[in-house]
């Protein structure tokens, strides 16, 4: 079990440490992969955890000798590289603690891929800027096979997903300290960080467009955060001093980048418990005044799945949303705002279909939805 608040043995320093990435072909949850001492010992440092009670990875086959490649110098272990945006920002940078005490000692860092990839350097070029925006700027290795390194840190995981989502002290410290230091904010004083033009598979809200005109009557600008660079991301999220989003990502970057004064407005999207996790890290990280918006009425899954997921869509109630968001003080006007009606709901459901390629099914039973994708198979 990871507990953040035990800062005993947090950072240790082996000779000839012995760094596994996972095989090839292995694709399972728990990856065997971490560092060994130079006794063949696998280092509980180099564990990964998607809570405080689920690791990611396990320990690795001690391998042959001739597959080993040789580092010369001294390296800091980082943790797990992840391909995926949240998990990028959240669980592979969740060792950065150690820059504080380490940055004049080391060479650079080294990870291990969740998956062994084409190029396992492909997520450190595409997020070099946020790197950089948050003082990682130091040489990355991401290995495709064991190798073995003169000296190496292994820090212990200091923030992650589920019940880690507060972060540890040194953690906390270190984001305050240095994320966003080097970004000049800038943007919009109110915005919306929509997810009504992302790539298909993605969900989010049935109705987005209607909530996007009751938030622009509001003052808000809509952000659609793919369509910015990742510097212009964080300057915006130090800009702004209120925030409206989904139980999305890039909430991660706004709790690394905002401020105590902000005020943010966190709407569930699913039937998960996302929004609390986002509120605990806010709140921990920099004092903000954070709020769980739940109009949630129903999940809309994608038919070939069974449970809510990035995927699926939530179909809310504006004016329960309305009311909430006012108790917030994140709106200010008096005229509430009215919910979506069976036939508009329905025709989002159908353009998503559309957009998406496939059917979607109500998680709680729904009987005035036909969905185009099943009128057409009976068709058929």
């Amino acid at each position: 079990m990871l507990d953040l608040d035990n800062e005993a043995d947090d950072l240790v320093l082996l000779e000839n440490g012995l760094v596994v990435p996972p095989g090839p072909k292995t694709k399972s949850k728990w990856q065997p992969s971490g560092v060994l001492d130079s006794n063949g010992q696998f280092v509980e440092n180099s564990i990964s955890w998607s809570s405080s009670n689920d690791p990611v990875n396990s320990e690795p086959a001690r391998p042959d000798d001739n597959s080993i490649a040789r580092v010369s110098g001294t390296y800091m272990f980082a943790g797990i590289s992840y391909g995926h945006f949240g998990h990028f920002i959240t669980e592979s940078l969740s060792r950065i603690w150690a820059l504080d005490e380490l940055r004049d000692k080391i060479d650079g860092l080294v990870f291990t891929p969740k998956f062994q990839m084409v190029d396992n350097m492909r997520p450190f070029d595409v997020y070099r800027e946020l790197l950089d925006g948050l003082g990682v700027d130091l040489p990355i290795l991401c290995p495709t096979g064991p190798i073995r390194i003169d000296r190496l840190y292994v820090p212990k995981q200091g923030f992650g997903l589920g019940d880690l989502t507060g972060g540890s002290r040194k953690f906390r410290d270190y984001i305050n300290h240095h994320a966003g230091r080097s970004v000049t904010a800038k943007g919009g004083r109110k915005i919306y960080i929509s997810r009504s033009e992302l790539p298909r598979d993605r969900g989010g809200i049935l109705g987005e467009a209607k909530l996007e005109e009751y938030l622009a009557a509001e003052g808000y600008e809509i952000f659609h955060p793919q369509k910015a660079t990742k510097l212009d991301q964080l300057a915006q999220y130090k800009q702004a001093e209120r925030i409206i989003a989904v139980d999305c990502s890039p909430l991660h970057l706004v709790g690394y980048v905002g401020n105590a004064d902000q005020r943010v407005g966190i709407i569930t999207r699913r039937s998960m418990a996302f929004g609390e996790q986002f509120v605990r890290q806010l709140t921990e990280f920099k004092g903000m005044t954070a709020s769980v918006i739940n109009a949630l009425e129903n999940d809309w899954l994608p038919a070939n799945t069974h449970r809510p997921s990035r995927s699926s869509f939530g179909e809310v109630r504006l004016s329960r949303m309305y009311e909430q968001f006012k108790s917030a003080g994140l709106i200010d006007g008096d005229t509430p705002w009215e919910d979506l009606t069976t036939e508009e709901r329905n025709a989002d459901l159908h353009r998503q279909e559309q957009r998406h390629e496939i059917g979607f099914k109500p998680l709680r039973a729904d009987d005035s939805f036909v969905s185009s994708f099943s009128a057409e198979s009976n068709a058929g």
